[in-house]
């Protein structure tokens, strides 16, 4: 355990204070390009914006529907109002002393760079009560360098990923630094409920610090038994209030499997069984198997017993989907690719993603076996803990990359381990020297720069594929999906009206027009994916999604993928349900739907 003297603290504050002035300054920096990156972001950023702006405009609290994608009815998206609450807090103030648009631009700097902040004090002081100031130091340089991490919570990223990593990697922390076990426990319990209440992703790992938290009890850890019943009566009552915090009554009862719902709280409920189980029973059965064999015993009969509420989501996410749209989410969004694929089409994302936790774990694994027989209890747990928390990420990441988010929190603490390593090497010792190099080679920034040198500069997604963060940044992809001022003003020009577009520009229709639009990338609805992609297939295909849709006009980037469809509409083939209104428009095309003639095709076939 490390001696924690009023010197130290004060260390730890300015190492956590000079890292947050790096956030800050790169936040500042990125200011005149803000607009920029906003509209050329994600697209769930954009849509997490409108979704704000509708709350504040009188949208009811419990109401996240979003009605100008598909009107009237709209289309449902299951994403928190907690998120948009912390938003709006940034957003409504600004509003008083800016305009509306400049007091959006400055929610979405402040609000990341906040959680940012946040994480940034969660890492410093966590990996320093573990590991002294040198551990903190090497924490930090991971968060701020690593994009997957510290690109999270960049100027524009107001998705909700960001929010789930600093939750996590709380409750990480929370389970490792030595303190009085009970507040911990209860910390981790409440922060756990709330992460998963933002939003389902994080799961897994959540899951699995549970679980190691559980086997380190078996083994007779002291103190663990009385974190464990303190992060289950936690849970048990902020699951459940996080729950009805952001759901209406109606929905209390619903079966939903991609939010907060009775499937989780069922699926935690089993968990806390379990848990409290093998801690009572533990002082009758001391043998750690026998500990465990009584969790397993337990979590396998409330497992059978609940059943009914989770074997309808062993499915995932995308059971309600179409098997064609199904198709289209795991081939061509680039977040949820596997590796394999990743490998082929896009190796500098799959590198930069996932080649440094690989190196660092390669690295802390190698100082482990070096200083073996001299790392203390705590630290040893904790790096056993952050090696199974990183291996389970890595198995998810290589099936779909999005789920490299789940490594996130322990890659850090490896990290740390590193600096705490290296400090321990006397100054004149022949080793100190390549161990400082291989901390260098060993920093994110570094291993991106080499990943960029071996799989050469990023390529541009194919044009039918979705908008991902990173990619959007290049200016091409920007033209190419006009995602870019001049683009969107062209359609901001027609006549207020739904508008047919592909998926990636339906989002920034929202935002930077008043038109209603036709397609998102939201698997809730399988109309709003497919009109999105595959209504750019065919002639056919694109009359029946603009059909369904009653949409009033279609519109088409210049020189993107979705354009082909039309320039082979030639001559006889040419539908008088399409009627060209491009006129001098120079970054789009645009066409009025004849709704008319479309019935009359329709009716004919």
């Amino acid at each position: 355990m490390m001696l924690h003297t009023e010197e130290n603290t004060r260390v730890i504050w300015w190492i956590c204070l000079g890292a947050m002035a790096i956030l800050v300054l790169n936040a500042l920096r990125s200011l005149p390009q803000i607009a920029d990156l906003l509209m050329s972001g994600d697209g769930d950023d954009l849509t997490r914006l409108q979704e704000v702006r509708d709350w504040l405009g009188g949208q009811s609290w419990f109401d996240t529907r979003q009605y100008r994608i598909l009107p009237p009815e709209g289309i449902s998206i299951h994403w928190s109002r907690y998120v948009d609450l912390g938003i709006a807090a940034f957003l409504v103030p600004a509003s008083w002393v800016l305009p509306p648009t400049q007091a959006e631009l400055a929610a979405i700097m402040l609000w990341p760079t906040l959680l940012g902040c946040f994480a940034i004090l969660v890492i410093g002081h966590g990996a320093n009560r573990l590991m002294g100031p040198a551990g903190a130091i090497g924490a930090l340089v991971v968060f701020l360098t690593w994009s997957k991490l510290g690109g999270e919570f960049v100027v524009g990223r107001i998705d909700h990923h960001n929010m789930q990593i600093l939750g996590a990697t709380a409750v990480l922390y929370l389970s490792l630094v030595p303190g009085r076990r009970a507040l911990l426990g209860a910390l981790a319990g409440i922060t756990t409920a709330f992460t998963l209440a933002i939003g389902l992703e994080m799961l897994p790992f959540l899951a699995v610090n549970w679980g190691v938290m559980v086997l380190r009890h078996a083994f007779d850890e002291k103190g663990v038994d009385t974190w464990l019943i303190a992060f289950s009566a936690a849970f048990t009552v902020a699951g459940p209030l996080f729950m009805v915090g952001q759901t209406p009554v109606s929905s209390w009862g619903i079966a939903y499997c991609d939010v907060l719902a009775p499937p989780v709280l069922a699926l935690a409920a089993v968990g806390i069984m379990a848990t409290l189980a093998s801690v009572v029973l533990g002082k009758t059965f001391r043998h750690p198997l026998a500990r465990i064999l009584v969790a397993a015993v337990i979590a396998g009969a409330g497992l059978w017993l609940a059943s009914p509420l989770l074997l309808p989501c062993l499915a995932g996410p995308y059971a309600e989907v179409a098997p064609e749209v199904r198709r289209i989410i795991e081939t061509q969004v680039t977040e949820a690719l596997p590796a394999t694929a990743l490998l082929h089409s896009r190796p500098e994302l799959l590198l930069r993603v996932l080649l440094p936790p690989v190196v660092i774990a390669v690295f802390a694994l190698g100082a482990t076996v070096l200083m073996r027989g001299r790392i203390s209890k705590t630290i040893g747990i904790a790096l056993i803990q952050s090696f199974v928390v990183l291996g389970v990420g890595l198995v998810f990441a290589l099936v779909q990359i999005r789920a490299a988010n789940l490594m996130s929190p322990a890659v850090p603490v490896l990290a740390a381990f590193l600096g705490y390593a290296f400090v321990r090497i006397p100054r004149d010792h022949r080793l100190r020297a390549p161990a400082a190099l291989l901390l260098l080679l060993a920093m994110p920034a570094v291993i991106e720069g080499a990943s960029r040198a071996i799989a050469g500069p990023a390529a541009l997604p194919k044009q039918d594929s979705t908008v991902d963060p990173v990619a959007a940044q290049d200016g091409t992809f920007t033209a190419a999906y006009c995602r870019n001022e001049a683009a969107l003003h062209e359609i901001a020009s027609l006549p207020k009206s739904i508008v047919f577009s592909s998926l990636n520009i339906g989002p920034a229709i929202l935002v930077y027009t008043q038109h209603s639009a036709t397609s998102a990338g939201y698997h809730r609805n399988t109309a709003a994916f497919s009109n999105g992609v595959i209504a750019f297939r065919s002639r056919n295909d694109l009359r029946d999604g603009l059909a369904s849709s009653n949409a009033d006009y279609l519109v088409v980037c210049v020189g993107a993928g979705e354009e082909r469809v039309v320039t082979r509409l030639k001559g006889a083939d040419w539908p008088d349900w399409l009627i060209e209104v491009t006129g001098d428009r120079k970054q789009i095309r645009a066409f009025q739907v004849d709704k008319s003639a479309l019935a009359r095709e329709i009716g004919k076939s």
